[in-house]
């Protein structure tokens, strides 16, 4: 009767746990709203190459005593002009630049606003002018680019050492 006992016990448990136990749910799919795109935008290399350089010519300091603050400029269309106590002559033109990339595409140039050049030994600042923005928008892909400038003046005193000086502008252009 024990054993009786012990098997109807067991199978009122098990039918009590039955009927009292909530259905497993199978879980509902969802999806994302509104549902997520995979996009890229493919854009062509840039090229920023110049053609001539930034070239002042040849400038004598030809003022009598003391002086300072003088100045050689050259402009963006290469013309070159002296103050009262410097003799200018010589080939100058202004530096020349070429900036093609994808059609419609934004693109930052950053040109420095001074360069430093040097003789090996003294240094000048050149202080730059340019004829572009700092943004250009890219014409059309099969259009040569964009061409700009880069002027630039000097100041100078009597005292400047003589010499060639040069030094590099580091011209930048890169999608926005």
């Amino acid at each position: 009767m024990n054993k009786f006992l012990r098997l109807t016990s067991l199978a009122a448990t098990v039918a009590a746990l039955a009927l009292t136990a909530a259905p497993a749910q199978a879980a509902s799919l969802v999806s994302a709203t509104p549902v997520a795109k995979a996009k890229v935008k493919i854009l062509k290399g840039l090229t920023l190459t110049s053609s001539s350089d930034l070239d002042f010519g040849t400038v004598v300091l030809s003022g009598a005593g003391a002086w300072s603050g003088d100045t050689v400029s050259v402009n963006l269309a290469g013309v070159q002009a002296c103050t009262a106590n410097l003799t200018c002559s010589g080939t100058t033109s202004a530096a020349s630049y070429n900036v093609t990339g994808s059609n419609n595409a934004v693109v930052v140039v950053t040109v420095p606003a001074s360069v430093t050049i040097t003789n090996g030994v003294d240094n000048l600042t050149v202080t730059t002018t340019k004829s572009i923005g700092a943004t250009v928008t890219m014409p059309n892909s099969g259009n040569t680019g964009i061409d700009f400038e880069v002027g630039g003046s000097i100041t100078l005193a009597s005292t400047t050492v003589d010499g060639f000086y040069q030094g590099d502008i580091n011209v930048t252009a890169d999608y926005q």
